[in-house]
């Protein structure tokens, strides 16, 4: 993929959990990052940016996190998405 040409997305089916819960709906999820700055001359303006970004797009996870376990998916089941294990997405994401 060349820059610029493509957005890169994801797709995945969702199953909900629980007897009061909707059936599997298909959930369409895409993310873009653009990059506006030379990290040759403004390599500060290029760091503020992406964590700028990496700032939003962590309280987007937390939220999608805590509304996975309000429908009661379970900690292996997040980490797994997450690509981490069960403990680490408990230790990342739990809330006492």
């Amino acid at each position: 993929m060349s820059p610029g040409t493509s957005t890169p997305s994801s797709s995945t089916r969702i199953t909900f959990k629980g007897t009061d819960s909707p059936p599997a709906v298909p959930v369409h999820v895409s993310v873009s990052l653009g990059i506006s700055g030379d990290a040759e001359s403004d390599p500060l303006a290029v760091i503020s940016g992406i964590t700028e970004g990496t700032k939003s797009m962590e309280a987007q996870l937390r939220e999608s996190v805590a509304r996975a376990r309000q429908l009661r998916f379970t900690w292996e089941e997040i980490g797994e998405a997450l690509g981490v294990t069960r403990q680490s997405a408990w230790e990342r994401f739990s809330v006492d």
